[in-house]
């Protein structure tokens, strides 16, 4: 009995001695699998087209915020004031890009049926950008010869190449953006605009350190930066257009082009044509201020401009799978969460209005702080404005697009110059938020009164 006693003994001081293995329980490995697959989530919500267009849009309107702050610091508020007179034309010519052109090619371009479809019509829609950039270089150098022939002064005729080079090269790295957009190359749009606008902080901060910068000298920062960024990826997409490509687009996209064309048009002259007006009667230091303002509000511009590139692809895509109904549920939803956001952030920022000027600027622009609650206020007002004008683009009925602007352009127009004359700079920003009222007004009572049969203008299709 003693032995067998030792061994059963042995045998299991034996087995209690031995190293285990522990089994995970089935709630570890349900948590596990749960960290798993939000790290997994976590990195394809980083690739996703939605989260690179929110970042390539942050990187475009920080550098935007950043080159602001060191043009008024280092050309001081009247050369400002001068920069800031040709960045308006600077951007009349890329509204009317981006509504001829641009805007189109995002809408249609989504709307093909087939990537080899979007293909063809995006090669087609490179070859009227083409003609269309032609036309604007040419119309940049005589504008800019009959300004200094009208107004001569010393340096006048050095602001001519730099002025409408940097047209050129701006309005073609521009298009390239929204092509990357357009065929679903997010991420090639945020390393471009890399090379474009942290570039152009670059070169200026070089600039100001150099003593260098000036008015040309910082158009020049555009045109070569801009220019970089294009001619890299130009080559990189071998972007090529047919005559054939290019009359086929274009025959698809005028009828939504024109009437986008002419509206852009008109809500130019809503802002950038009041600041012009408010420069001729109380000076161009007055602009400058406007513009300053307008770049506080600037990395709010993210959400805008990732808006534009983001909600009219989205947009198509809830009109193929449920008609205008669907696209307007979608519209209504994704617009009250972003002007309830917006109300509250720019209700919060308004109180601090006369310390971000003071911390960005310094005291020169201290007196600007109400023409900075007005900014926040046009703001607020144009964001359900893009939402109406998604649903009337991605059904092709852009009618009240156009006549909404007419409507805001008109007020604009009417309420500026007694407005400056009252009230100053201020006065600017009172007829530009008088204009987005009455548009808004006339949009979104159109879209309440839109019949929703007739407007089904794409049969719901399946995923």
């Amino acid at each position: 009995m003693a032995p067998n006693d030792v061994k059963v003994l042995s045998s299991a001081h034996a087995q209690s001695a031995a190293p285990t293995t522990a089994t995970p329980s089935p709630h570890a490995l349900r948590g596990s699998a749960a960290l798993s697959r939000r790290i997994a989530s976590l990195f394809q919500f980083g690739r996703s087209r939605r989260s690179l267009t929110i970042l390539d849009q942050a990187l475009v309107s920080g550098s935007n915020f950043i080159t602001g702050i060191i043009l008024v610091r280092g050309l001081g508020l009247v050369e400002f004031g001068r920069f800031t007179i040709a960045y308006a034309i600077l951007l009349l010519a890329n509204s009317v890009q981006l509504s001829f052109i641009s805007s189109p090619m995002i809408t249609l371009g989504s709307l093909c049926a087939t990537t080899e479809e979007r293909r063809h019509f995006v090669r087609g829609i490179f070859g009227v950008q083409v003609i269309f950039c032609a036309i604007a270089s040419l119309l940049a150098v005589l504008g800019a010869a009959v300004y200094v022939s009208v107004r001569p002064h010393a340096g006048a005729m050095g602001f001519l190449w730099p002025f409408s080079s940097a047209v050129v090269a701006f309005l073609m790295q521009d298009w390239l953006r929204r092509y990357y957009f357009t065929v679903g190359k997010a991420a090639a749009s945020v390393w471009n605009d890399a090379i474009s606008y942290l570039g152009q902080v670059v070169v200026l901060c070089l600039l100001w350190w150099a003593h260098r910068l000036t008015l040309n000298t910082a158009l020049w920062s555009i045109a070569v930066t801009s220019g970089t960024a294009f001619a890299l990826g130009a080559m990189l997409e071998r972007l090529a257009s047919t005559r054939e490509e290019t009359r086929e687009s274009w025959r698809q996209a005028h009828a939504i082009s024109i009437d986008l064309g002419i509206a852009n048009q008109l809500q130019w002259l809503v802002y950038q044509g009041a600041m012009l007006i408010g420069a001729g009667v109380v000076g161009a230091q007055a602009a400058g201020g406007v513009r300053a303002t307008q770049n506080i509000v600037g990395p709010v511009n993210v959400a805008y401009q990732a808006m534009e590139n983001i909600v009219p692809l989205r947009a198509a895509e809830e009109m193929k799978r449920g008609g205008i109904e669907r696209v307007s549920a979608f519209l209504f939803r994704f617009g009250s969460i972003g002007f309830v956001a917006l109300l509250v952030f720019f209700s919060v920022a308004a109180l601090f209005s006369r310390q971000f000027l003071s911390f960005f600027y310094g005291r020169q622009l201290h007196a600007y702080a109400a023409v900075l609650d007005l900014q926040m206020l046009y703001f607020l007002l144009t964001w359900p404005i893009r939402q109406v004008s998604f649903l009337f683009r991605t059904i092709r009925r852009t009618r009240p697009i156009l006549v909404g602007s007419v409507v805001a352009a008109v007020v604009s127009l009417a309420a500026v110059y007694p407005a400056v004359r009252g009230f100053g700079a201020v006065g600017i920003m009172l007829a530009a938020v008088a204009a987005q009222i009455g548009n808004l007004a006339y949009m979104v009572v159109v879209w309440a009164r839109m019949p929703k049969v007739q407007a089904r203008v794409f049969e719901a299709q399946p995923e």
